[in-house]
């Protein structure tokens, strides 16, 4: 493969929002979404809102719903200490936005106050290239290798060597929290993993999520991963 054909994500979230639940009161009405893909509520328009490190804050990764077995257009939340995981899909229409959680329920609309769609720039140990042993129950094979590349734009590109899936999601990191949503295996619910780096330099991920069923990953840092 020659060069990297990946365009740049623009996020259509970033700047503050009110929210409004169809007549339920909330007392953090005001949503703020950061180029550096965190987050934050108020209870003013003006703020305060958290910083990116308080706990009160949140970070989020925004899908388009582009791809082979993709999922819906996603927004999803990742807030607290220990990181509790939210999603919901969502539609945008000039200023304003209707999310609907994903398991279902009561939505909630969001009316943009301020910002512009434009591209995110994260800062994470994850940015760059990898070669990842993969240990499942049994899915495609209880082992298999793929090749993962973390952008600055909240994309994350993947290839499952043994099927032949090439494809990009969107993830998020928070605290030692991944999550990983879009199309194929993580378009059915967001993929989420703890992580932590092993003496040797490698990655532990361990997922903690029922469906799809958990996996163990083994991330090696390298120049450049195999591509279709």
């Amino acid at each position: 493969m020659t060069g990297d054909p990946h365009v740049p994500l623009v996020n259509p979230f970033i700047g503050v929002w009110k929210a409004d639940t169809g007549g339920n009161t909330i007392a953090l009405q005001y949503w703020q979404f950061r180029p550096d893909g965190t987050g934050g509520r108020a209870a003013t328009q003006a703020g305060p809102f958290p910083d990116k490190d308080d706990v009160q804050s949140f970070s989020f990764l925004f899908f388009d719903g582009k791809g082979t077995q993709a999922a819906p257009p996603s927004l999803v939340i990742l807030e607290g200490s220990p990181v509790t995981v939210t999603r919901y899909e969502f539609t945008i229409a000039h200023n304003m936005a209707a999310l609907t959680p994903g398991g279902g329920g009561g939505g909630l609309i969001l009316e943009q106050i301020s910002g512009e769609p434009q591209v995110l720039t994260l800062t994470n140990q994850l940015i760059g290239e990898w070669s990842a042993d993969w240990s499942s129950g049994g899915e495609h094979g209880a082992f298999s290798t793929w090749s993962i590349k973390y952008y600055t734009d909240g994309a994350v590109k993947v290839f499952h060597h043994g099927v032949g899936h090439q494809f990009e999601n969107a993830y998020a990191l928070r605290e030692n929290t991944l999550v990983i949503y879009g199309a194929w295996r993580f378009g059915i619910a967001p993929v989420i993993a703890e992580l932590g780096q092993q003496g040797d330099g490698t990655w532990q991920l361990t997922e903690t999520q029922t469906n799809p069923g958990p996996a163990d990953w083994v991330y090696t840092k390298v120049e450049a991963a195999q591509w279709l």
